[in-house]
């Protein structure tokens, strides 16, 4: 009987400690705190950053949790620029990237510069009594078609962490993100002059006892300085093929002269808005003396398109 007795004093004892626990997990306040990255940096889909001439909306995962104690509550997270006057940009290299934080791929922005968010894009949860730990993932994502320089781009932004307990949302944690991208610098060229891929083209000018113009346009599309190095392999003139008196030539690159005597380097203003612009390249012959020997002329003409980043 005594071992009976003792053995129920004791399940007594442990009764009372588990309702004891209970209580104490309803009458704590509830308690929140977020953590997770601190930076979230712009890889792309090759892991080069952001490329300027992709159409693909693409995404990179910002990992956060949010940490519980307590009482059961509702919490929700938004998220606010720091940096450009509360915009969603990255700044640098003389131009801005706008930027979007979502809580799924295809979901509302969770981005506002309104202290407590954006009202249709705020991340929800919550917490029953005790304690526990909720992974979230964000997606940080950088829409396409945004043609800008080539260069390093940064800003910052603030998740905040707010509890909803049906009055007035309270502020209980803040986690601010620095986010970065590389735009690398990109140059395209192509000319209706160069069929097949080919690298090489062959001018006929004619007979040079008349005066000749030649014209070759290329369209370039770049987000940096471009530069165009021309060689002439005869210090611009037409060479006789039999070692003959030479005839000179003239060389324009968009209307502006080049001298040919050495290498020489021409840049080009990158002024419109999307990077393109047309290089047109003319070639002229003037009016000769007299007649000239006859035999083959030529001289080769090398140029080389360069992307100044």
């Amino acid at each position: 009987m005594r071992r009976t007795v003792a053995a129920a004093g004791r399940a007594l004892l442990v009764l009372g400690a588990e309702a004891a626990l209970a209580q104490s997990e309803l009458t704590e306040p509830c308690r929140l705190e977020l953590t997770g990255a601190t930076t979230v940096e712009w890889r792309g889909l090759h892991g080069r950053g952001y490329d300027v001439t992709s159409q693909e909306q693409e995404f990179e995962t910002l990992p956060v949790a949010v940490r519980h104690e307590g009482a059961a509550c509702e919490y929700f997270i938004a998220a606010t620029p720091l940096s450009s006057g509360g915009e969603a940009v990255l700044v640098g290299a003389g131009d801005r990237l706008s930027w979007d934080l979502r809580s799924t791929p295809t979901g509302p922005s969770l981005v506002s510069p309104d202290f407590l968010g954006p009202l249709a894009g705020q991340l929800a949860g919550r917490f029953k009594a005790g304690a526990g730990t909720q992974p979230l993932s964000l997606f940080f994502t950088i829409p396409p078609g945004q043609f800008v320089r080539g260069g390093h781009y940064q800003g910052e932004f603030v998740l905040r962490l707010f509890r909803r307990d049906g009055g007035a949302p309270e502020l209980l944690s803040e986690l601010p993100v620095a986010a970065i991208a590389a735009v690398p610098s990109i140059l395209q060229v192509r000319s209706d002059d160069f069929t097949g891929g080919s690298r090489e083209i062959s001018i006929d000018l004619g007979n040079l006892n008349d005066p000749a113009v030649r014209a070759i346009s290329f369209d370039i599309l770049s987000n940096t300085a471009v530069a165009v190095d021309l060689t002439s392999a005869a210090g611009g003139v037409l060479a006789h093929q039999f070692g003959g008196p030479g005839v000179p030539y003239r060389l324009r690159l968009n209307g502006a002269a080049v001298p040919l005597g050495g290498p020489a380097r021409e840049r080009l203003d990158m002024a419109a808005s999307d990077g393109s612009r047309a290089a047109v390249v003319e070639i002229s012959v003037p009016s000769t003396a007299g007649p000239l020997p006859a035999g083959r002329y030529s001289d080769t003409l090398t140029m080389t398109f360069i992307a100044e980043s």
